[in-house]
């Protein structure tokens, strides 16, 4: 398997290690614990101090520490559908969530679906597409960092997966709402893209 780091941004360490452990010891493959903790600067820059970290020819899984439930092996599923074809950036699993990918799926084989945007509560992102795309960008704080990444994704010729067939359970909005980073976040991600007919920015993770 392609060698992978599990990056929790987290506020609380201990919460954060908590995750990591029962990620691990469902993820049905090695993977290296990323655990960054500190004070509240929001998601972007938080992620952003996990992905600086990671080895040459690392994924990268970027997991809330609010998720509480894996499918087992989930981890490996997701590394094998990443790895299914050259230009696929990321995928994301099934899960409890407001902002899951399926209402704008398109279907492409058994068990994956393209989407256009990935919630970042947990993706799985390929070492070569953090290697052209870079970090998450820090004119956000806290939301659309995600929409954003992936709407460079595809405009580099990447696509996103969904993986229908793993199921991880999550805290909805469990990482906190801050409403005065929201509102700049959502101005500053309508600001500087114009959205495509059904594209709707998400609130939160």
């Amino acid at each position: 398997m392609t060698p992978t780091a599990i990056i929790i941004p987290t506020l609380d360490a201990e919460l954060g290690h908590a995750t990591g452990r029962l990620a691990l010891l469902s993820a049905g493959m090695d993977a290296r614990l990323i655990v960054v903790a500190g004070p509240k600067r929001g998601f972007t820059a938080t992620v952003n101090d996990g992905l600086a970290q990671l080895e040459p020819g690392e994924d990268a899984c970027i997991l809330n520490d609010d998720v509480y439930w894996f499918t087992y092996a989930w981890l490996r599923i997701l590394s094998r559908a990443l790895h299914s074809a050259k230009d696929i950036a990321m995928v994301c699993p099934t899960g409890k969530s407001r902002t899951a990918p399926m209402a704008k799926a398109k279907a492409i084989g058994a068990g994956l679906e393209d989407v256009g945007h990935i919630p970042f509560w947990c993706v799985l992102v390929r070492a070569e597409a953090i290697a052209r795309l870079g970090h998450l960008d820090p004119c956000f704080i806290h939301y659309c960092s995600d929409n954003a990444y992936c709407d460079k994704a595809i405009a580099n010729g990447w696509r996103n997966v969904w993986v229908k067939d793993v199921w991880l359970e999550h805290r909805v909005h469990g990482s906190g709402m801050i409403a005065d980073w929201e509102r700049k976040d959502l101005a500053e991600y309508n600001r500087t893209r114009t959205n495509r007919a059904g594209d709707v920015p998400r609130r939160g993770r």
